[in-house]
Order: C-alpha cells, then structure tokens, then sequence
C-alpha cells in the first residue's frame, strides 16, 4: 500500500476527496487529511507519504509552497494539484515542480480515478523490479541519503535489503540517521562492477534483520561474517546470536558449555537448538567457519600455513591439515595455488578483524 495524504482547507471539499474513490481498493492508505499546507508538510516530515493531492488556494501557505517545500526534501513523493480555477499559469507552475496532475474542481469521480491510477503506476515504476533492494556505497554519504529515500518509499513492502558494494565502511553520516519503526532492513553484501552492477560471485552474504540504518555497522559485520564463513544465518534469535559470536570468534577456544553460559541457556539446551534450527551441531558450525575463513586468508594473505592454522583456533597444525582436506578436498597449499589470485568474493579487509 502507498500512503498518501489529502490536503485542502474547506472541510466538505477535503471529505469530498476522500470519498470520491475507494482509495485502499487502489493500493492507497490514507495518512492525512489536512485542513492545511503546514499540517500536511509536518505529517508528511514525520511519518512520509507517497503521494500527495492538495487544493492550491490555501491562507498562509498554498499548495503550490507546499509542493515546492516537498520537492526541496528531495522527497520522490507524486504531487497532485487540486484547483477550482482552470488556469493554465497554475498547470505551467504545476509542471515547473513536476506535479504527477492538474485536476480540477468540481471533482469528477472518473478523473480522480484514472489521476490516482496514473499516479500509482508511477510509484511502481519507480520501484521497480528492484523495490526490496537499496544499494549502498559505505564510502560514498549521498548513496545513504539516496538509500533513506527509497527505504521511506517502500517501508511497507515485506522485506527491505540494503544492498552494500565492496568498498570500506566508513560509517553512517548523519545525514542518513533513521530510525524506520517495525521495518525489517537485513544487509547483503556483495561485490559489484561499476560498468554494470552485475555481481560478480552470483551470491551475497547476509546479515540478520535489523530496524532501521542505524544498525548498519552491525549489519555490514554480520553480513561479512556470514560470508566470510559460508553460511546463513538462522530464523531463531538466539541461535543466530551463537553464530554470528562463533563467526566473529571463530580463532578463539569454542566450548559449548561456554557458549551457553555466555547466552544464559544450558549447554543440552543449546546443542539441541543449535541442531534443531541450523542442521549442524556447534562444533561442526565452528568448524565449517574456521575452515572457510582459513580457506579466505589462504587466498588473499601471504600467511604460512601455521600462521593461518592458529589464527583460525588450531594449535595442531597437522590437524588442522587433516581437517582441511576434508573439508576442500585438497591440501592448504594446493588451495592456495588453485584459487590465489583470482576475482573474489570481497577483499581482505571483511576478513576477521582479529587477523588484520
């Protein structure tokens, strides 16, 4: 559903518009109806809106000041301009703002409907076939600006994916400081050409859901984690908890009993829930995640293999061989060989931060 807001100071000609259509039956939700430009600018500034239908001649400020302020919020919102007066200055002014429409008063049912069907093709055009997705580039602030924009637009859609390239994170800028209340962003992190945006893996790790961009540090942690050590994160809250923990520990020593002291359950308990919701034990997780992240710094470190084995929790490196072989079929020098060098997934600074 979009959102729309409905603005015009006579209060029968407001109720008038609301009632002319069935608005929800068009994909629309009604988020205001204001008797005047400031209300409608202050609803739409604090809960935002897709579309916007507004009377022109209004005291202190007027639609068309009320467009223009919209369009200053480089809010991609479809303006529709409601008048009495058929005057072509107002159409030419409208179009200056790059309104969706010009109708005018007395409303015709059929016109208002065919405007919000016009005006909802263009919202979903806009979208896209894309409309879960928002690209970010962590080193570029106005691709968050650009990201806030469109996560405002599709806030009701079922889930949001902000999509992160392969460049440094370097944080969020102010600028992009939301906080979208009940809407689910999860990070993919992926690596992109500049020509053409094509992923280059065919794949993308991803982070567990998050509200709002705020948590996009930990969305881009969690998404290199799950790369990094090939797996996906569980639907259960705290066995997903327990994973991204081993993801990001995985050099350190790993006891269940341990780890469930550390999330306040019993170590049965969590081997039970841990196999139940994820299809591996613990250990066998901890173990896959060692054995990819050693697989990574065998491509993308010039390590020794000792190195390499007790930075990923190995203190026996004739152990660690062994398990490798069984993991990858092949020894750590013949992996190194075979894939070193290449296109890969994301460079070495989303490896652990441990092993920087």
């Amino acid at each position: 559903m979009y959102r729309v807001i409905l603005v015009d100071d006579e209060p029968w000609a407001l109720a008038g518009l609301a009632e002319i259509i069935p608005w929800d039956d068009l994909g629309f939700e009604i988020a205001g109806l204001c008797s005047n430009a400031a209300e409608a600018l202050d609803i739409f500034e604090r809960l935002g809106a897709d579309a916007v239908f507004t009377d022109i001649r209004m005291p202190k400020m007027n639609g068309m000041d009320l467009i223009a302020r919209i369009k200053e919020l480089k809010n991609e919102a479809e303006c529709v301009v409601v008048s009495a007066y058929s005057d072509f200055e107002i159409a030419r002014r409208a179009l200056k703002y790059q309104a969706a429409a010009y109708i005018t008063k007395p409303l015709e049912r059929d016109e208002v409907w065919e405007t919000a069907v016009r005006v909802k093709n263009r919202l979903d055009a806009a979208a896209g076939d894309d409309a879960d997705t928002v690209l970010i580039k962590p080193d570029d602030p106005a691709s968050f600006e650009t990201a806030v924009r469109r996560l405002e637009r599709i806030v009701r859609l079922p889930w949001r994916r902000v999509v992160l390239s392969d460049t440094p994170f370097t944080g969020v800028p102010d600028t992009a400081k939301i906080h979208l209340q009940g809407v689910s962003l999860y990070a993919a992190l992926t690596a992109f050409r500049e020509k053409d945006r094509r992923d280059l893996q065919g794949n993308a790790a991803y982070s567990r859901p998050h509200e709002g961009l705020e948590q996009l540090p930990l969305m881009l942690d969690e998404a290199s984690a799950s790369g990094c050590g090939n797996f996906s994160y569980s639907d259960h809250p705290v066995v997903s908890a327990v994973q991204y923990y081993i993801a990001v520990n995985y050099g350190e020593s790993l006891a269940v009993e341990d780890l469930a002291s550390r999330f306040n359950v019993s170590g049965s308990y969590l081997g039970e829930l841990f196999k139940k919701h994820s299809g591996l034990t613990v250990m066998n997780f901890a173990n896959q995640v060692r054995m990819e992240n050693a697989g990574r710094l065998l491509e993308y470190t010039a390590l020794s293999v000792k190195e390499i084995a007790d930075k990923t929790g190995f203190s026996d490196s004739s152990y660690f061989d062994r398990s490798f072989r069984r993991r990858f079929g092949m020894s750590p020098l013949a992996f190194r060989s075979a894939y070193s060098g290449g296109v890969h997934f994301r460079p070495n600074f989303y490896l652990n931060k441990s092993n920087k």
